[in-house]
């Protein structure tokens, strides 16, 4: 008969207890253990979770609280709860393992383009917008004022016009600059909620010429010679972008705010 309690989930104590008092009816919890010779900080945990479990009735008396056993009748009603639990875990374990095949059968998907010329710049920008779209609404970039075709007016104008397009998209955006400055971007380079926008200074050890931009699973790099000729380079893999948006992370705590 213990080993039918066992199967319910009742503990080797708790079924003890349930059988002793079906036999002895109405008994306190120091009497019980007495009787079964059981532990008393054992047998009162155990007590405590028969009632719990509705398998124990508690009846206030002057001589201390006793306790009595519940129908067994009431054993149909914790098979029934068992199934329940069961049948849950079932459903959520179907669906973990679909996961997990899924996840499994699935190739890693990697992605590399190199470019060159403005266009790539601006074509690189669009990916990343689209990919913030589509995933957390966040783009992060890290680059200079100083590159050499922010001095184009024409790109000046796009840059404006596309930080106009991520706003009303609701795209926001944290951006790690030198501030060598540049009066075409004033409008727009400064910390601000309703530019959707955080800024930080780069920290003093940072002189390389590059610039990074990164948004869902696109990574943006663009890589500057000493001749100032630069290439675009869009990778495009989950797990390289998660890497990259670390070391932004990184980076992006030990630069100065900039207001």
């Amino acid at each position: 008969m213990n080993n039918i309690l066992l199967r319910l989930g009742l503990t080797s104590n708790e079924s003890s207890i349930y059988l002793t008092l079906l036999k002895h009816k109405e008994k306190t919890a120091a009497e019980i253990a007495r009787i079964l010779s059981m532990d008393k900080s054992s047998c009162y945990r155990a007590v405590e979770s028969l009632v719990k479990q509705g398998l124990l009735i508690t009846i206030p008396r002057r001589r201390g609280t006793t306790h009595t056993a519940a129908s067994p009748q009431i054993l149909k009603e914790l098979m029934n709860a068992k199934k329940s639990e069961i049948k849950a875990q079932e459903n959520e374990l179907d669906i973990f393992i679909k996961k997990l095949v899924k996840d499994t059968s699935e190739n890693r998907s990697t992605f590399i383009k190199v470019e060159q010329g403005i266009q790539a710049i601006r074509d690189g920008m669009e990916r990343n917008l689209e990919a913030a779209i589509q995933s957390d609404k966040m783009i992060k970039e890290q680059y200079r004022l100083s590159f050499p075709y922010f001095k184009y007016k024409e790109h000046a104008t796009w840059v404006n016009e596309f930080a106009k397009r991520r706003i009303r998209a609701g795209v926001s955006i944290r951006q790690i600059v030198d501030f060598a400055g540049s009066s075409a971007f004033a409008p727009i380079m400064k910390t601000d909620k309703k530019l959707l926008k955080e800024i930080r200074l780069m920290p003093k050890e940072m002189k390389t010429l590059h610039g990074l931009r990164i948004s869902g699973d696109i990574t943006n790099i663009i890589s500057f010679d000493k001749d100032n000729n630069y290439i675009d380079i869009t990778i495009k893999d989950k797990y390289v972008t998660e890497l990259i948006n670390s070391i932004f992370d990184f980076i992006w705590e030990r630069s100065e705010k900039y207001i």
